[in-house]
């Protein structure tokens, strides 16, 4: 009989036998590091790498790394969506690089959506594109989003001249667009983001893509996916990357006439006082005497001690090229150093950039240091934490103001500037038989202008803002299809700006005290002044999210997100002024002669929101995806404040099911649907004055006894109005005395959020094995009722009351070509990339009762465009012709709101870019060009400086004749001038005009007869051209722009594989190199948009002064160790 041993033996024995075939095992482990890249060396985050037949695995992070234990001999998979499965055997490899081949069957682009979600671009049924980050830091911009011109469809970037001037974006008509950086909100004046940190901008065009932002994301969004960890296959990585260009040469600047000089009708003399107080030609218009060298009294021109009488001295055009030789080379230069490294557990990355610009203008600087902080650790293989920081620093000692007024340069120079003078007898702006240190200036004229190296080394106007942005989450990871999220984020900003006038600036001669002057033989000097705008912002967004993935079969699959939002809102601001300093350069608001003018604005925002977005798979050929969010609102009335907003959208893959052309490798469909709400909050915020009263500092520093001057200032807000809300508002009266006004609006509790409805299709298609691609996308959007102040009659003692009152829709399309049309075995590419874009708005329902939306000169009926630029137009007869009065001016149109004319659309036709990229070897040369076709605007340069004598036009043509020919009839400025100027056109020799809404209706019952009256050209200008009409002024929107020229050179590894440089390129760039219109005194391209409603602003119909844009030269250097 067999003997049994004893149990705890056998247990003994068990025990050791696992032990020892463990240790075996783990001894033959091995464990691997590796990176995981597509075949063009990006890295492929979220990659499946386990070993086969076992559940053992592991996701690459971000930069495409992973670490892993295999046991000898095993074999691994890798797997992600749009790539082909790849199986490797592990036989003591600790390192390995994998490169994933693109499944030819699959469209291999996964995209970011809205909540930082990464889908399978077959899923998405809505319009979105992508640019890589790294795209966009060669030929840079100050500012990274300017960079995006031209290169996402429907999306139009207004870039500023102006230093911290906040670019103008467009996105598919709509302005106020949302920011989300790596699936969060935040409140950006788009200069709070480094371009070096980027690794993606996705552009989620419309509310169909961006419904699950809420109210907030109505008119889409740019998102922002920053970098994290490292692409270096050893886990840490050190890059540099530096970039220095120059800016000279201007391409759009206002071109003045150099050959008239200060004066009115051909007369001109500077008076005999020191400082012109006694001269006729105060604030003086360009109509003078001709430069022939005749003698004229000047700012320059001695004064006969005895006789007290100021003598003549030649005139001629000594400053035709001050504006140029006051203007510097202006530095754009950018230096970043990020440290990144990645671990099995962990991903971190430092970067700190620094951007230095100096202006054009002298005495302008600008500073901007960036650091940006990123760290993620998996304490397990369930839990994970990510944080990130992000802090932005911006600091300016002056920044130009380019208002119209003597603050402005294109004012000084171009507007009402005489060549009469040469700049150098100016640079010491103290110095001189007029200056006084510190007290007075010294210039050649003291009733319009300033010295111009007074204004930019006395008259500054300071920035410094602290910008940060942060967010701490928490994941949890339930099993391979279930995972929650717990994040908090915090955007807030402190921006102080001042503003300090010295003393004898002149602001406003027709203000008392604001100018230079002279009483009982003493001279009054102002002593200047000292204002204050100090804001902050600080907002909170607090979220949870679970995420649910799940393959239900092989015909069927589930993806979907679950969550809910707290966003808590406050913002602050003061605006203070002084009236006149007592003491001259104690900038203190305690140093005002009078009471110091001081306004506080201060608001707060709650919203509690809730989301779900679902996507359903099936049977590979339709994928359908539904989102719905509801938000509590805290600026509606109770009853209205609650609401929700869904979108649905489907997308289908034909090729997927469908036999088609070998020539076709890839055909998708896509269609959706999205209703969002919103009511009563604004994108953008100005001065605490603007926000209590409606009117601009301009207005309240014209008024009274202040100087008739100032900018008023926007930062980005995203926060509450008061306008449905009975406020009081401060004010001053008479001696200034304190007083409180009652809103003149009724506020109304029954207002209601407005809808955002939008409908899209689409499709896109490859074609030639992915060698060219077609995205096309149709768009339409119901945009309202808005809250508008509608009307009341005044025995109510009211002005308005708030209504849901105006609707508006909208109607567009999208076409983006990308291809490669040449590549070749030898290393040459050529890739295009082409985009074109249009919409239009219409009015399409106001309320009830209300026949007509009287706002921008034009009472607008349903069916007619938003954009229709409505003004004084010629009066003409029946086959054109400008009709003329019996003074020899064309005649004035019939004034009234229902009489003025169209004269064009505000918003271009199209938007175009155009992108080529060749490539041989380690070269590589790319070029853009871009622009906008159609549209009208009001040029408000070339209309001011026609009235002030300077524009080029009134020296050539029937203009410079005419003003050449009344020169010659005044004997050298010594008689009257006989008008020689006789306006095309014809006379009405009998009958009298009808007029129906503006035009004329009776020609049957006229007569004409060719114009024959000659007036002065400075009457028919003055008081006809620039005074009566608007037509005169509009010019073509259509531009086109070389926007940038590339070209890299990246150096082989064999030549750095001694050096510690793992990667190295140097890139020549240029920006902004060539600029073709019709007209080039402004830069068309700052103005993007015409009108939209969403803004209620007259937008681009009219221009403004603005800085001149030059072109940009430099070099790029990138290094990474």
């Amino acid at each position: 009989m067999e003997k049994k041993l004893p149990n705890f033996v056998r247990m003994l024995l068990t025990t050791a036998f696992v032990l020892l075939t463990a240790v075996q095992l783990f001894a033959q482990n091995v464990p691997i590091r590796g990176t995981v890249t597509d075949e063009t060396k990006a890295p492929v985050p979220g990659a499946s790498v386990k070993i086969k037949g076992t559940s053992v695995g592991t996701v690459s992070s971000t930069n495409g790394t992973f670490t892993l234990s295999v046991p000898k001999g095993k074999t691994i998979t890798i797997t992600s969506i749009g790539y082909l499965t790849q199986e490797i055997v592990v036989n003591g490899e600790t390192a390995l690089q994998i490169e994933l081949k693109n499944d030819s069957k699959q469209l291999t682009e996964v995209v970011v959506t809205a909540l930082g979600i990464k889908k399978d671009i077959k899923k998405i049924g809505y319009a979105t594109q992508e640019i890589k980050g790294s795209e966009l830091v060669k030929a840079r911009e100050p500012n990274a989003i300017n960079s995006l011109t031209g290169k996402i469809a429907g999306l139009t970037v207004g870039g500023s001249a102006e230093l911290l001037g906040r670019p103008q974006l467009v996105l598919r008509g709509s302005t106020d667009l949302l920011f989300v950086v790596d699936g969060v909100p935040v409140n950006s004046d788009t200069w709070n983001i480094s371009a070096d940190d980027i690794e993606t901008y996705t552009v989620l065009k419309g509310p169909n893509a961006a419904a699950l932002y809420g109210f907030r994301g109505q008119n889409g969004a740019i998102l922002v996916t920053t970098k994290k960890g490292t692409k270096d296959d050893r886990g840490f990585s050190v890059e540099f990357n530096s970039s220095t260009m120059l800016e000279k040469g201007f391409t759009a600047v206002p071109k003045a006439q150099t050959a008239y000089g200060y004066g009115n009708d051909y007369k001109y003399a500077y008076g005999n006082d020191l400082y012109d107080l006694d001269g006729s030609y105060r604030r003086t218009n360009i109509w003078g005497p001709k430069f022939d060298g005749q003698g004229v009294a000047q700012y320059d021109s001695p004064v006969d001690p005895v006789t007290g009488i100021r003598s003549k001295t030649p005139w001629l055009s000594k400053g035709a090229k001050n504006f140029e030789n006051f203007m510097q080379t202006g530095i754009l230069s950018t230096n970043n150093v990020s440290v990144s490294a990645s671990g099995e557990k962990y991903d971190m990355r430092t970067s700190v950039s620094h951007t230095y610009q100096k202006g054009m203008a002298p005495n302008t600087k600008l500073n901007i240091d960036n650091l940006n902080l990123y760290g993620g650790y998996n304490f397990s293989s369930k839990w994970r934490m990510d944080a990130n920081l992000n802090l932005n620093t911006q600091y300016t000692p002056n920044i130009p103001d380019v208002s119209y007024g003597p603050n402005s340069y294109v004012y000084q120079f171009k507007v009402y500037g005489s060549s009469s003078w040469d700049l150098n007898d100016v640079k010491d702006y103290f110095g001189g038989p007029r200056g006084r240190p510190g007290l007075v200036q010294n210039f050649v004229e003291y009733g319009r202008h300033n010295n111009p190296y007074f204004t930019a080394n006395e008259w500054l106007h300071s920035h410094k803002k602290t910008d940060i942005n942060g967010y701490a989450k928490l994941s949890y990871k339930v099993n391979d299809n279930l995972n929650f999220s717990l994040r908090s984020q915090i955007t807030t900003w402190n921006q102080m700006r001042t503003e300090k006038v010295p003393p004898s600036t002149n602001l406003n001669q027709y203000v008392n005290d604001y100018y230079f002057n002279k009483s009982n033989g003493i001279y009054n000097i102002w002593y200047g002044d000292y204002r204050e705008d100090q804001r902050t912002l600080v907002e909170h967004n607090h979220d949870f999210l679970a995420n649910y993935n799940k393959k239900i079969s092989d015909d069927f699959t589930f993806s979907g997100s679950a969550g809910a939002n707290l966003r808590t809102f406050e913002y602050n601001s003061t605006w203070a002024t002084t009236y006149a300093l007592t003491l001259p350069g104690v900038y203190n608001l305690a140093n005002s002669q009078g009471p110091v003018k001081s306004y506080n604005f201060g608001s707060k925002m709650q919203v509690s929101s809730g989301y779900y977005t679902f996507d359903f798979g099936i049977k590979n050929w339709l994928n359908i995806n539904t989102t719905g969010r509801v938000d509590k609102l805290s600026t509606l009335p109770k009853g209205n404040d609650v609401f929700f907003y869904p979108s649905v959208s489907l997308s289908s893959v034909v090729s997927d099911y469908v036999k088609l052309p070998e020539v076709i490798s890839f055909w998708k469909l896509r269609g959706s649907f999205a209703d969002v709400r919103g009511a009563l909050t604004s994108p953008t915020i100005g001065t605490a004055y603007n926000a209590l009263t409606g009117n601009t500092v301009g207005n309240l520093l014209g008024g009274g006894t202040y100087g008739g001057y100032g900018t008023e200032l926007y930062s980005s807000y995203d926060g509450p109005t008061y306008d449905n809300q009975n406020t009081y508002n401060v004010n001053t009266y008479y001696n200034n005395t304190p007083s409180v006004d009652f809103s003149k609006n009724i506020a109304n509790n029954q207002i209601k959020p407005f809808d955002v409805k939008s409908y899209e299709a689409g499709t896109e298609i490859k074609f030639l094995k992915n060698r060219l691609g077609v995205d096309f996308t149709y768009f339409t959007s119901v945009n309202g009722p808005l809250v508008f102040q509608l009307p009341v009659a005044n025995s109510t003692s009211y002005t308005t009351e708030s209504v849901n009152a105006i609707t508006s829709k909208k109607k567009g399309w999208e076409l983006s070509i990308t291809g490669t049309p040449v590549k070749t075995q030898s290393g040459f590419t050529w890739d295009v990339m082409a985009n074109v874009s249009t919409y239009k708005e219409t009015l399409s329902k106001i309320y009830d009762g209300v026949d007509g939306w009287a706002i921008n000169n034009h009472n607008y009926k349903v069916g007619e465009r938003l954009d229709g630029i409505y003004g004084r137009a010629y009066v003409r007869s029946a086959d054109g012709q400008i009709i003329h009065d019996a003074s020899g001016l064309p005649l004035a149109q019939q004034a009234g709101v229902n009489n003025n004319q169209l004269l064009g659309y505000a918003n271009p036709d199209f938007v175009f870019g155009f992108n080529n990229r060749f490539g041989y070897k380690n070269f590589s040369f790319s070029f853009q060009f871009d622009g906008r076709i159609g549209g009208k605007i009001f040029d408000y340069a070339y209309a001011q400086m026609l009235n002030a004598g300077t524009a080029i036009d009134l020296v050539e043509g029937q203009y410079g004749d005419a003003r050449l020919k009344e020169w010659q009839s005044t004997n050298g400025g010594t008689i009257n001038a006989t008008g020689a100027m006789v306006g095309n056109g014809v006379v009405i020799t009998s009958g009298t005009p009808h007029y129906t809404n503006g035009k004329i209706d009776n020609y049957d019952q006229l007569t004409f007869a060719q114009n024959t009256k000659a007036v002065t050209l400075r009457n028919y200008v003055q008081n006809g051209v620039y005074g009566l009409f608007d037509e005169p002024f509009m010019i073509s929107r259509s531009f086109v722009k070389l926007r940038e020229v590339v070209i890299g050179y990246t150096i082989p590894k064999k030549l750095l594989a001694k050096t510690g440089i793992r990667s190295a390129s140097i890139s020549l760039i240029g920006r902004n190199l060539l600029y073709f219109a019709k007209r080039k005194d402004i830069d068309l391209d700052q103005y993007a948009s015409g009108f939209n409603l969403s803004s209620k602003a007259n937008g681009g119909k009219q221009s403004d002064l603005q800085s001149s844009t030059a072109r940009r030269y430099g070099v790029n250097i990138s290094i990474g160790f």
